[in-house]
């Protein structure tokens, strides 16, 4: 396969999709937003890293492109968890056309967010946000990749992100050396640990159709390094809007709405009654625009 269709719901926009939060600025996405192309460095089961371009030619399509001869089936199995393509939207879509706020949302094609081609690399990445600047996740980020991403043969200069395998076999002190994350190395590498020696069953969470939302974040809570914020994050992404990942921005949104400081209790009852969506509300609420500055 070097190149493949992917048919998507009518209610799917990639540039929405990719637009709804910073996943696309950390790599190995790389998104030509003036393109409308989605670029991703991705290795395979098979060990094979290939350069992937995503497009959306047309609503209801997408066009995949590989750098090389690949598993087609793999491929359009990992981009449809990275656009959440298999996540249905239509209750959703529904409760927003009844408020004022959120009625844009199925009107733009709004509700998805791009994700990585797994679960580990999500958990990894909400754990380099917290506590930190946006700026310094990108570099932490990168520095992962960096140092134990495989090499993409089509592009040099990139790399895959690593799969927890390559940083399990790597001493905890070699890890945090390369890395740099601060106090977040121990979570980092003891989830690694933990999945590849199969206590922590991190991928297959995300099929389990028993488990409702409250077991889900409960066994979220019990990862090392993530707690309420980086649960209902991660939630979000898994396509479970119930919970607002409520940090220091959540505060200062709710509060300019408010036009007073908030806690995150006041924040979460700003959304009460938006249940059971209150996450995705949160994520796609039509902020009152700040007042210019004069």
């Amino acid at each position: 396969m070097r190149s493949l269709e992917l048919l998507t719901p009518n209610d799917f926009s990639l540039r929405e999709t990719i637009d709804a939060h910073g996943w696309h600025q950390l790599l190995p996405f790389v998104w030509d937003s003036a393109n409308g192309i989605l670029e991703r460095i991705e290795q395979l089961s098979s060990g094979k890293v290939v350069l992937l371009r995503i497009a959306e030619p047309e609503l209801g399509k997408l066009t995949i492109e590989a750098s090389e001869e690949a598993d087609g089936e793999e491929i359009a199995a990992r981009v449809r968890r990275m656009l959440q393509l298999d996540i249905a939207l239509d209750e959703f879509h529904a409760f927003c056309t009844g408020h004022p706020r959120l009625a844009h949302v199925p009107e733009r094609r709004q509700g998805r967010m791009l994700r990585s081609s797994t679960l580990w690399e999500d958990t990894v990445k909400v754990i380099l946000t917290t506590n930190t600047t946006w700026g310094q996740t990108k570099s932490m980020s990168a520095r992962i990749l960096n140092h134990f991403g495989a090499v993409c043969p089509a592009a040099p200069d990139r790399r895959a992100f690593p799969g927890p395998e390559s940083i399990a076999v790597v001493p905890l002190e070699e890890f945090a050396s390369a890395a740099k994350v601060g106090y977040r190395v121990a979570a980092i590498h003891s989830l690694a640990c933990g999945i590849c020696d199969g206590v922590i069953p991190l991928e297959g969470w995300q099929t389990d159709t028993e488990q409702d939302a409250f077991t889900l974040r409960k066994r979220l809570l019990g990862l090392r390094g993530v707690g309420p914020y980086a649960a209902a994050t991660l939630l979000l992404y898994l396509g479970r809007g119930e919970h607002v990942n409520v940090d220091s921005w959540a505060r200062t949104l709710v509060g300019k709405e408010l036009g007073c400081a908030v806690t995150d209790a006041e924040v979460h009852a700003f959304f009460a009654d938006f249940a059971p969506w209150r996450g995705l509300a949160y994520s796609f609420y039509a902020w009152t625009p700040a007042e210019p500055v004069k």
